[in-house]
């Protein structure tokens, strides 16, 4: 009697297997890779040449500020100062508040200066614009004088930015709906698995929904609350050493050196009462004063647990060589469309950083582990695998092949799921992203490429076009 499994996938190209044009799915697993020798199956997925990658894991995703973009106003496509603040003055004629993001002075073509509350004097209604990093926001007057916080610029920064909180913070059902588009989004471009930066109002709002997406949960420091860990996606703990350098609060030499939230002896304190928790932490880093910190305490924990040193940017000699197995390198490839030639790492730090920032080839080459993610700036894997390949400089520059396993198996093991989620292997979970033909990896198609399909544990979670 032959056996019968749930599903084949056929006349497919597989990643990782060059000779195999099929996969069998029983029960949510794969349970054979290789040639369609006539299968039987209760449903036969012909794929027609379709390109199948293992489902994407985005390591550092936001997708309650995500969700609100689609829920709010969204400036990541302005192309101008002008056309930004225009777009919010249209906004507020038909809204009693304007909450706005991802605005970039560092890619726009007419004004590159900061929004500031001058730029918004012609709006009555409260305005509040975050900047695309998140670490920086713009507010008008009518939403200085809610908060009883009047500066003459309208800049808040970092932990300031906490003061326009009963302007931007969503309700309940605000926060339910943000995370659902948000879930949605993650699904239509691949993801099947996201470590989600969270506070407890996007804590919560996830006991109220399903999704089909994995959403594994790092908790903001300030939200910690006693229980946390008891749910199996359930991560760690999520800190701060700086900002960002796009609003100059990164801690990098030369600069305010209140940019550095901790130091070493502080950091070091800080994770141990992490660490006693059972916990594992996530330290946000991106200059190389901050960087150094992280390296150093990781280094000295001696790896009971698999942290991660979130960003990573400028990174000076020496630090690499304080990275072990149990020390993730979390990171966000899309942030290179910053770091060219005449990019905004040139202009905030010189040349001098040019050739030395987000070295993703020389981690890799010390075989270390390299996770991908997004910060949600925006989401979507292909776009930062686009900036990887393509990136004009060797020490940035990774391939395809290794650009995928960044954005699946190495955020796996990260997540501790290394054993069944990642890859397309015999026993591990049918998480893949299917695209309509290998043709996504060449040129500029790569950047906006959308699978067809995204499946987890063989159930398709997303169908497109």
């Amino acid at each position: 009697m032959s056996l019968t499994f749930d599903t084949v996938l056929t006349n497919a190209r597989i990643f990782d297997h060059d000779d195999a044009d099929c996969i069998v799915i029983d029960k949510g697993r794969i349970v054979h890779v290789g040639r369609d020798h006539g299968i039987s199956a209760s449903k036969t997925l012909d794929l027609s040449g379709g390109y199948v990658l293992p489902g994407f894991i985005d390591s550092h995703a936001h997708l309650l500020s995500t969700g609100l973009e689609g829920t709010r106003l969204n400036l990541f496509g302005s192309v101008g100062k002008k056309e930004a603040v225009m777009a919010i003055e249209k906004y507020a004629q038909n809204h009693e508040k304007v909450i706005a993001y991802r605005w970039d002075e560092s890619k726009w073509d007419d004004d590159r200066t900061y929004i500031t509350s001058s730029d918004l004097s012609r709006i009555e209604k409260p305005v509040v614009a975050f900047r695309r990093d998140g670490h920086m926001a713009v507010a008008n007057e009518a939403a200085m004088r809610i908060i009883g916080d009047h500066r003459p610029d309208g800049i808040f920064r970092e932990k300031d930015m906490e003061k326009l909180d009963p302007i931007v913070e969503p309700d309940e059902n605000e926060a339910v709906e943000a995370l659902q588009i948000a879930v949605r989004a993650a699904a239509s471009l691949g993801i099947t698995g996201v470590r989600d930066m969270v506070d407890r109002v996007a804590y919560d709002a996830y006991g109220k929904l399903r999704t089909g997406v994995r959403i594994f949960k790092a908790i903001y420091s300030d939200d910690l609350f006693h229980g946390f860990g008891s749910h199996p996606y359930d991560w760690g703990v999520k800190t701060f050493l700086d900002g960002s350098l796009g609003s100059r609060t990164a801690a990098h030499e030369g600069w305010d050196m209140k940019n550095l939230k901790m130091d070493r002896q502080e950091f070091e304190s800080f994770c141990n009462g992490v660490w006693s928790k059972n916990l594992p932490v996530a330290v946000h880093a991106i200059g190389e004063i901050a960087v150094r910190v992280a390296a150093d305490t990781m280094h000295g924990h001696a790896g009971r647990h698999r942290n991660s040193i979130e960003h990573f940017e400028l990174v000076e000699d020496g630090v690499i060589d304080l990275i072990d197995e149990n020390t993730i390198i979390s990171a966000q490839p899309n942030f290179l469309e910053w770091a060219g030639h005449g990019g905004m790492y040139e202009d905030r730090l010189g040349k001098s950083w040019l050739y030395r920032n987000n070295p993703y080839r020389d981690i890799l080459d010390r075989g270390l582990k390299l996770a991908f993610g997004s910060d949600s700036m925006p989401l979507g894997p292909m776009y930062g695998i686009y900036y990887a390949v393509n990136s004009e400089f060797d020490q940035q520059r990774v391939s395809f092949e290794e650009a995928v396993r960044s954005y699946s198996e190495s955020g796996s093991y990260l997540l501790g799921t290394e054993n069944w989620i990642g890859r397309i292997e015999t026993g591990y979970s049918a998480d893949f992203a299917i695209f309509r033909d290998q043709d996504i990896i060449n040129g500029e198609r790569m950047k906006n490429a959308k699978p067809v399909i995204t499946m987890v544990a063989g159930n398709t979670i997303h169908e497109g076009s």
